[in-house]
């Protein structure tokens, strides 16, 4: 008789959480290429990936890469980190998945990011781009944060507890101000990105933790949610997030 692998908690919630990051990176992706068009990726990311994956973790590419093939191996990265996720999923685990696999996909949504303040400007990523994100990110949420008879501060407190328990924050917590959803994240395991001078060029900048407590909130609320602003600290941020 076969054995069947028992799956832990652990590793679901682990598993989770990862596949929820790399749903922003499908999302943005999606978005890309629907209004920039088809070659976004090779034509306007991925040469903003190298900046940031220089600035960020040189020590994942070898020193001798030159810029274009970084930029190759990158791309390669991303078709591979698919593959991975999808894998992982299959098997129930998160093992396989490292916190420099997420380093380097934070830099292909920061080269999507940056692409989208150059290209469609500010109003056109709060006004459009990040609620389609949202929107997209639903997909990818999972079952426990689906159930209708679960208000949303519980589903919200279930997520924090998610990127806790994975140590990628130590500290996050949800409340009610003044109408809106405020999320706040402290020692973020990326939070040493914010003191970067590549970061600090960026124009606008949304915690990827709250793009996904805005897919939590659309999908919750069945109507599009706004992630307003987020305001970084050396250490984490916080966001708003408002229903329209």
């Amino acid at each position: 008789m076969k054995r069947v692998k028992r799956i832990r908690p652990e590793d679901t919630a682990a598993l989770d959480a990862v596949f929820l990051y790399a749903g922003i990176l499908d999302a943005y992706e999606a978005v890309g290429v629907e209004l920039i068009g088809p070659n976004v990726l090779d034509d306007h990311v991925l040469p903003r990936m190298v900046h940031y994956v220089r600035e960020f973790l040189p020590e994942a590419f070898s020193e001798r890469t030159d810029l274009d093939g970084l930029a190759a191996e990158l791309k390669a990265f991303l078709t591979k980190f698919r593959q991975v996720v999808a894998e992982a999923r299959a098997a129930g685990s998160a093992k396989g998945l490292t916190l420099e696999d997420i380093w380097k996909l934070r830099a292909a949504i920061f080269g999507f990011e940056s692409v989208f303040i150059k290209i469609l400007g500010e109003a056109a990523i709060k006004n459009y781009v990040l609620i389609r994100i949202a929107d997209i990110l639903s997909a990818y949420l999972p079952s426990s944060l689906l159930d209708p008879r679960t208000d949303i501060i519980t589903k919200l407190d279930t997520y924090a507890r998610y990127i806790r328990e994975q140590g990628f924050v130590k500290f996050a917590r949800v409340s009610l101000e003044d109408g809106a959803i405020a999320v706040a994240a402290n020692k973020c395991a990326f939070a040493r990105i914010h003191d970067s001078e590549a970061y600090r060029n960026l124009d606008v900048r949304f915690c990827p933790w709250a793009m996904i407590a805005s897919a939590i909130v659309a999908a919750h609320e069945g109507k599009e949610a706004v992630l307003e602003s987020s305001l970084f600290t050396t250490s984490g941020s916080v966001s708003k997030i408002r229903t329209k």
